[in-house]
């Protein structure tokens, strides 16, 4: 390695002053890889401290069967209900919170019958539903989804996110258990570069939908409470008839009555209609992009279809503001990506030895 000030080359790669010039020549920071490399740790970390808190036998014990997918089903329905009480907020909207509240009582029904516990017939046929093998990864992207989309402070944002940490460890326990999880195919060169690709530009498109895409009214229901109010009262003196003079005064008290108030404040890119939604085609895009068996399964044309659906609501929300044209921008990321690995010819088997891997 050459010294950045003489350019001469140093007798070894951790001198930390040339022995030419006398300059220091020790990084004055982390390197990317060192970030990449201190991030990874961390990651695995953190999902070893998941793994000895799912796995704990004193938690696995009090659950029926020892279902974890019978615990994030609950986690999502208290999530989805806790809304409904005075003072907390974190709602999905009507529409959402049935679609979710359904699937929790049909992922339930499944995990309670296999726990060998009794249901009642009719939810038992319902239930069959639950056994398709595509329920429960669409149950926990969805659960993905309102965790991203309510993150923030409160009862109800966590509530999303240890439910979706939970259903998120069951499907990579099934991810690592299956042929989908070969390091040869997930290594192959096609992969790796759409991965490159794809994968940052999802993440780029995930910090846009956080920052202010524009302004408009958000509001806020009121149940009652207790306020101050203006009373008005006839004054009377002591021969009975009123004297004509109104005096008021304040009383403090309980005010019932639903009321809702509207103000105008900055709007995220996740509170715009439809957000869902391209939060679905995000991870879906990323499972496509990580997965190449999930790839090579899907039509062909899906992957495609997914970045039109996210460029296309990027450019309806398009203004001059940070968050719009920064998502517009991993958008058109991924729709490169995608068209590249489109063009590409087939893998070979000298560039790919895994039989039955997907085209990049």
């Amino acid at each position: 390695m050459p010294c950045p000030h003489c350019g001469q080359p140093l007798p070894d790669a951790s001198a930390v002053i040339c022995p030419r010039c006398g300059h220091d020549v020790a990084p004055s920071g982390p390197s990317v890889d060192e970030m990449a490399d201190s991030a990874r740790r961390g990651a695995e970390a953190a999902g070893r401290a998941v793994r000895h808190v799912l796995e704990d036998p004193r938690l696995r014990e009090k659950l029926p069967g020892g279902s974890l997918p019978l615990l994030g089903s609950g986690l999502v329905a208290a999530a989805v209900l806790l809304p409904g009480l005075p003072l907390i907020h974190g709602t999905i909207g009507v529409p959402w919170s049935v679609v979710m509240l359904a699937a929790c009582v049909l992922l339930g029904a499944r995990e309670w019958r296999a726990a060998g516990r009794p249901v009642p017939e009719p939810l038992a046929r319902l239930a069959g539903m639950a056994e398709h093998p595509a329920f429960l990864p669409v149950f926990t992207a969805l659960t993905l989804t309102f965790a991203f989309l309510t993150l923030g402070f409160g009862l109800v944002p966590l509530m999303w996110v240890v439910a979706a940490v939970v259903l998120g460890y069951v499907q990579w326990r099934v991810f690592k258990g299956s042929p989908a999880a070969d390091p040869e195919l997930r290594a192959s060169p096609g992969t790796l570069r759409l991965k490159q690709w794809v994968l940052p530009a999802v993440g780029v498109c995930a910090v846009a939908l956080l920052l202010t895409w524009g302004s408009g009214l958000r509001g806020f229901t009121s149940l009652g409470g207790f306020t101050f109010d203006r009373k008005y009262a006839g004054e009377v003196d002591g021969r009975g008839p009123s004297s004509g003079f109104q005096a008021d005064r304040w009383d403090y008290g309980w005010q019932p009555g639903v009321s809702t108030t509207y103000s105008a404040s900055a709007m995220s890119g996740r509170e715009r209609s439809g957000a869902p939604l391209v939060v679905l085609c995000l991870l879906s895009l990323a499972l496509l992009a990580a997965v190449p068996r999930a790839r090579a399964a899907a039509p062909a044309v899906l992957p495609l279809v997914l970045a039109g659906v996210v460029t296309l609501w990027g450019l309806l929300g398009l203004s001059m503001r940070l968050g719009p044209l920064l998502f517009l921008a991993g958008a058109v990321a991924i729709d490169v990506a995608l068209v590249r690995a489109s063009r590409a010819p087939p893998s070979t088997p000298d560039a790919d030895d895994t039989p039955g891997a997907a085209r990049d």
